[in-house]
């Protein structure tokens, strides 16, 4: 490199100045899947998955590991079956024996959440308790909007309604258990009977649309995925204009139970069916909002054996994970390598965890999911004079550190880690911006100033950032920038 653009570069650097809180929109799942997380019912935890060998799987030692027990922890659990996470990277679990939905953050980064802190009650379904009143029997799985509002499918435990209930921290005290901050967000009517309706599953489209998974047992609802949308923005769904039938399944051999729907990148939504050993694809590709089950539905995946899968869940790579609580107790990944549009059984599925495999057990695995992987922006380009960003999104409180380079280079692994892809060696400079703190809406932006001088037209310079916390550093994808 050109000395006099290399004293250049390094000016440029310098001038960055201190960073500053950015808002973003919300958590973007499939930009780059992280780690994932398991709820075991069973022994009334929350599983941390880590792929430290980038071996594909979560099998090797210490991959696999307890973020949470009640046997060592501060709240008890009881059915914790749902499981999601938001743009902070905190995760949010139902559990349908407390019926409470209870949020989990590692804040000091030693691998578990039994500080202080580290896990709280964020809603009571008791209306006894929350000051909205709001009955909450039987929480199933949960998901969680742009804007931070929490849905859940709660099925009736009795007394209670079915329902998919919305809950909003309005006034950020870390609950929503104050007058105005729940609501019933739908009822379905019924006729009398609780198992009319039985909501098991809510799901976010990305058309904005909330999906959630029926499993009425009386016939009154079709076992199905409905369609939800609050056209008037009243904050509720009218029974008789806002909510549809998306997907009804064809019968098949076996009863059906819906317990789980994703939708992976392309727009592709998955449904697994325990009742028959098989996961549906479906997709509305004609626009009409209702999918046609003959031209836009097909079987996906039919297990060889029995299989009880609970939860699935998309990754950035295009790939579909599920939660198999069978013997042994898998987590399975499925791709379709060929793209025919069906998975081989024999060559298109992977065990990425088995509890014959591992050496921590996890005994019934119920709901997955993955949090984001750290990801840093950069302005592709900058004009002499303008000012370029930097932004990196990640879990809050994660400690920072951008590194830069005049140079790139092949991806080269630091298991556990990640890929360096910023050369460092002979003929290149490289240096550091200062380290910092991840927001508590985890996020972080710093902007560059670049000089007037007409010598810095044409140099590209490169960036990486180490970002995380004692326990898990991990490395960002490549960023280039290009001066004008």
């Amino acid at each position: 490199m050109h000395t006099s653009k290399t004293l250049r570069l390094c000016t440029l650097i310098l001038l960055a100045a201190p960073a500053t809180a950015q808002s973003h929109a919300g958590f973007l799942p499939f930009d780059f899947s992280g780690d994932a997380y398991v709820v075991d019912t069973s022994s009334d935890s929350v599983m941390r998955l880590r792929d430290l060998n980038f071996d594909g799987n979560f099998n090797g030692t210490g991959e696999t590991s307890i973020l949470y027990s009640d046997s060592a922890g501060p709240i008890p659990l009881g059915n914790n079956s749902g499981i999601t996470v938001d743009s902070t990277g905190r995760l949010f679990l139902s559990d349908s024996t407390e019926d409470s939905i209870f949020v989990l953050h590692d804040g000091n980064g030693d691998g578990t959440c039994y500080d202080p802190g580290e896990i709280v009650q964020f809603f009571d379904g008791d209306p006894m308790v929350n000051a909205s009143g709001i009955d909450m029997g039987s929480p199933q799985d949960l998901t969680i909007d742009l804007l931070g509002n929490v849905y859940i499918a709660s099925a009736s435990s009795g007394t209670s309604p079915d329902s998919i209930i919305r809950l909003q921290d309005l006034n950020a005290d870390g609950d929503a258990n104050d007058a105005g901050e729940a609501s019933y967000y739908y009822l379905p009517p019924i006729l009398g009977s609780s198992s009319d309706s039985l909501p098991n599953d809510v799901f976010i489209g990305q058309d904005g649309a909330l999906y959630y998974v029926e499993g009425g047992t009386t016939g009154v609802y079709a076992k199905a995925v409905y369609r939800m949308n609050d056209n008037n923005q009243d904050g509720m769904i009218d029974p008789a204009l806002e909510v549809s039938l998306f997907f009804d399944p064809p019968a098949q051999a076996g009863s059906a139970f819906f317990w789980s729907v994703t939708q992976d990148l392309a727009g592709n939504f998955y449904m697994a069916d325990t009742g028959n050993d098989l996961i549906w694809k479906f997709r509305d590709t004609d626009h009409d909002g209702v999918v046609d089950a003959a031209t836009e539905a097909n079987i996906w995946w039919q297990s060889p054996s029995s299989s009880l899968i609970w939860d699935l869940t998309a990754h950035s790579d295009g790939s579909i994970y599920a939660a198999e609580s069978q013997s042994p107790d898998r987590i399975l990944r499925f791709f379709d390598a060929d793209s025919d549009g069906v998975i081989d059984p024999l060559g298109e599925v992977a065990e990425v965890y088995s509890e014959d495999l591992s050496a921590t057990d996890i005994v019934n695995p119920r709901g997955i999911i993955f949090e984001r992987y750290p990801t840093l922006s950069v302005t592709a380009s900058a004009p002499l004079g303008s000012v370029a960003s930097i932004s990196t999104i990640a879990t809050a409180g994660d400690i920072y550190t951008t590194y830069w380079s005049t140079g790139s280079m092949a991806p080269l692994l630091a298991a556990p880690f990640g890929f360096v892809e910023i050369a460092t060696g002979p003929g290149h400079t490289f240096g550091a911006l200062p380290t910092g703190t991840m927001t508590a809406a985890g996020t972080k932006f710093q902007v560059l100033n670049v000089p007037s001088d007409p010598l810095l037209v044409g140099l590209t310079f490169y960036f990486q950032s180490v970002v995380g916390k004692p326990d898990r550093f991990q490395i960002t994808r490549l960023q280039p920038l290009t001066l004008l």
